[in-house]
């Protein structure tokens, strides 16, 4: 991996046996993480405990695990052979051989109240399994047991807190059921990964060792690239920022053999997965999931969704500050015009700041075409992607506690162009944003005859939400926006005019950006378009003048916010088509008081 990555190689510190100090501080935490081949060859993984104690020094080089797991006899002769929905645990107890003497195993002992976390990889000792049982019910089946497996540990690694999200674990009374164990996932396991903020994943180096860590971010930053029977089921995540030790990743290099496994700490459910997994580099990953340098893809191929199987629940506190946001799929963004890092660039030079409000400017870029030259085409409605990091970007570090979203940042982004194409010069065009975060930042301390320039990567943009796509059957076009999701609105009314379409703006604006809604007007106004402009927050003494301004000019102004009823005064249905670009409360919203009509909707979060 260090070679792929083209990073210099240091000293492995894994250090062997199970120091004394580990050990004590395992002793304190709630959680295992196990990763184990189980009966099926595959690699698995599971998370064990739910209080203190669940791991804990049992002897030089040894951890003892004790946790309490729903299991049953597979048969009234077969008293030490157990069955049940936890894959790792049918594999190291289960097994009629072996009953998992010497198997492989790694762990991972996680504290994520206090964002600590320990590795280790041995093998399960021989014949110190011990299986005390609790009945629970009246029945013999499903019942509670205390487990107890002893680890012959061969290796230790502390690691970092980095993406570690905070929770308060609790043990729980939990009743395992066995959802499905078939491909495609159900809705009901897509909503788990849609939900989870953090992961567990065992991988394995042939036969010599395992491992087990854990992956967090933001809800949602794993991604579902397909789950079909025509497709297969196949997840992507990005690999972020991280200490260069590239374990779990260099194993999957060798063997792409991997176990992950999705908890849900509010329901206790949990989601069992194994499958084949692949590093993606650079344009790899760039092309698979836009803003990654590297990501990783897991093929799916077997599965266990099991309700109320976590004997535990954990209680957000603080998501980790080292979260990113989320990075979609291209394929879920349409970043179809955008191209890989390595191609040949044209740049975009700044030449010129409007600021409209304290916090939106507009910026004019001109473009100069890279080797070799082409011709700079894009269409109204369309989006931008430039690479700022030859500016922004300070290089890799481990941690950086005091600017830690920087570490994953790229410093690309991508911005609606708001000028028409040609309007400005065949290769100028504008951009109108809100100064929020490093990059905006950056072009909004740009001063005149200072040099600015940023790579473009690409332009790009669904069909779908351009309006000259409109059906033919269509009477009426609404747009519905809020706060700077006004630009496509800006870069296409024109053309809409010219073709005949009705227009019409329903547009939400908070009251400082009230200069931002008279240049937009001004702009567009002359063109017949029928304007709404809805204001919220308090309207000061210069706020009134723009308002005056604003009706002057012809649009309609109300001091409140939008509801369901301005929305379906507009056209008849229908016979009307909707374009939203709107900060995700109104997008919600239009969605409910339109449901079922044609609306499409431009995202408003790159």
């Amino acid at each position: 991996m260090h070679r792929l990555l083209q990073v210099p190689y240091e000293d492995n510190p894994t250090v062997p046996g199970l120091p004394t100090a580990y050990g004590s501080w395992m002793s304190r935490s709630p959680l295992v993480a196990l990763g184990t081949n189980g009966v099926d060859d595959r690699v698995w993984t599971t998370l064990l405990g739910g209080a203190p104690g669940t791991a804990t020094p049992a002897a030089a080089g040894v951890l003892r695990l004790r946790f309490p797991a729903h299991l049953e006899p597979r048969s009234a002769e077969q008293g030490t052979d157990w069955t049940g929905t936890d894959p790792v645990l049918e594999g190291l107890l289960c097994h009629e051989n072996t009953n998992g003497r010497e198997r492989l195993v790694s762990g991972l002992v996680v504290d994520l109240e206090h964002r600590g976390r320990v590795k280790i990889a041995g093998r399960m000792l021989d014949g110190v399994v011990a299986v005390k049982r609790t009945k629970t019910t009246t029945s013999d089946n499903n019942e509670r047991v205390e487990v107890q497996v002893d680890v012959a540990v061969d290796e230790t690694l502390g690691n970092c807190p980095k993406y570690l999200n905070k929770r308060a674990i609790t043990p729980h009374e939990s009743s395992p059921q066995l959802i499905t164990d078939s491909l495609p996932l159900p809705a009901e396991a897509l909503a788990i990964i849609d939900r989870s903020d953090t992961f567990f994943i065992s991988s394995r180096h042939g036969a010599d060792s395992m491992d087990t860590n854990l992956r967090g971010g933001a809800p949602g930053f794993v991604r579902v690239f397909s789950n079909s029977d025509a497709e297969g089921v196949t997840l992507v995540y990005p690999e972020y920022s991280g200490n260069r030790l590239y374990q779990t990743l260099g194993n999957i290099t060798s063997d792409r053999a991997v176990g992950v496994t999705f908890p849900d700490f509010d329901t206790g459910d949990v989601l069992y997965l194994t499958g084949r997994a692949e590093v993606l580099i650079g344009d790899a990953a760039e092309i698979v999931l836009p803003h990654s340098n590297m990501a990783v893809r897991i093929e799916i191929e077997a599965v266990r969704l099991v309700r109320d199987g976590l004997p535990f629940r954990g209680t957000l506190l603080d998501p980790s500050p080292y979260n990113p946001p989320v990075r979609r799929l291209a394929r879920e963004v349409g970043d179809s015009g955008r191209q890989p890092r390595s191609a040949d660039r044209m740049l975009a030079s700044l030449i010129h700041k409007l600021p409209i409000t304290p916090t939106i400017s507009r910026y004019t870029f001109r473009l100069s075409p890279g080797e070799p030259s082409k011709p700079v085409q894009w269409r109204a409605g369309q989006h931008v992607t430039l690479d700022f990091s030859d500016r922004l970007d300070r290089g890799w570090s481990h941690m950086r506690d005091h600017d830690p979203r920087s570490l994953n940042d790229d410093f690309i982004r991508t911005f609606t162009v708001s000028s028409e194409p040609n309007t400005l010069g065949s290769n100028v065009f504008e951009i109108t944003v809100r100064e929020h975060g490093p990059v905006t930042r950056l072009l909004s301390r740009w001063t005149p005859g200072s040099d600015l320039t940023a790579t473009v990567m690409g332009f790009g943009g669904e069909d779908d939400t351009r309006y000259a796509d409109t059906k033919p059957d269509t009477d009426d076009v609404v747009v519905v926006a809020s706060g700077v999701g006004i630009t496509p609105f800006m870069a296409q009314a024109h053309a809409a005019h010219e073709s005949g379409l009705a227009l019409t703006l329903l547009w939400s604006v908070r009251a400082e950006d009230l200069a931002l809604a008279v240049d937009v007007v001004e702009r567009v106004g002359r063109w017949g378009v029928a304007i709404t402009v809805f204001l919220t927050g308090q309207i000061d003494t210069d706020g009134h003048a723009r308002l005056r301004t604003l009706e002057q000019l012809g649009a309609r102004t109300h001091t409140r916010r939008m509801t369901d009823a301005d929305v379906k005064a507009v056209g008849r249905v229908g016979r009307r088509q909707f374009y939203v670009c709107a900060v995700p409360s109104l997008h919600d919203a239009v969605s409910e008081w339109v449901a079922g009509e044609d609306i499409r909707f431009e995202a408003f979060d790159y």
